[in-house]
């Protein structure tokens, strides 16, 4: 059940204004660049605006410092408020189109393509405490760090299955 179906609205805000320090502070630590933040997540970017050559590498650092910051989170949340709390993060790796969408109005810097959707995808597909990335980030970073390969899986906006990896 959502935590936001079992705790006052306040009590929300609270939790994710600690858990987004964590994950601005960590992405940032690896050079990230925060894209979005929405209401129970982020979007963030390695590799643009600044091209960095090992930018998988540097998400998969983040990846790994916010889910092991995410655990003694995770344990303060549960004996203050009574609920579990964990993230789900996924990665991939391509071409995007980057830069501003919209109007004089309303203004935002954005990745847009394939590349983003598929990250969204991993995400959805994971479990709490978990990292799952696609096979382009995984030949990207193989001989970095251990995973386990959870095979082809079905994706919602493909026709193909995709491998998975769970970074581990």
């Amino acid at each position: 059940m959502p935590i936001s179906e079992q705790l006052e609205p306040e009590e929300v805000h609270q939790i994710m204004d600690g858990c987004f320090k964590i994950l601005i502070d960590e992405i940032h630590k690896y050079e990230g660049t925060i894209n979005q933040l929405t209401g129970d997540g982020v979007m963030a970017l390695f590799g643009a605006p600044t091209a960095h050559e090992n930018h998988a590498q540097k998400a998969c650092w983040a990846a790994l410092a916010i889910q092991s910051a995410m655990i003694g989170y995770g344990t303060k949340i549960q004996k203050e408020c009574g609920v579990s709390f964990k993230m789900r993060i996924g990665l991939n790796s391509g071409p995007v189109i980057v830069g501003a969408i919209g109007d004089d109005l309303r203004m935002d810097y954005t990745a847009i393509g394939d590349t983003t959707n598929m990250s969204s995808r991993m995400e959805s597909l994971a479990k709490p405490g978990s990292i799952l990335i696609s096979k382009n980030t995984y030949g990207l970073v193989r001989d970095f760090f251990k995973f386990e390969h959870l095979g082809n899986i079905r994706v919602k906006g493909k026709t193909e299955l995709q491998e998975i990896f769970e970074l581990r």
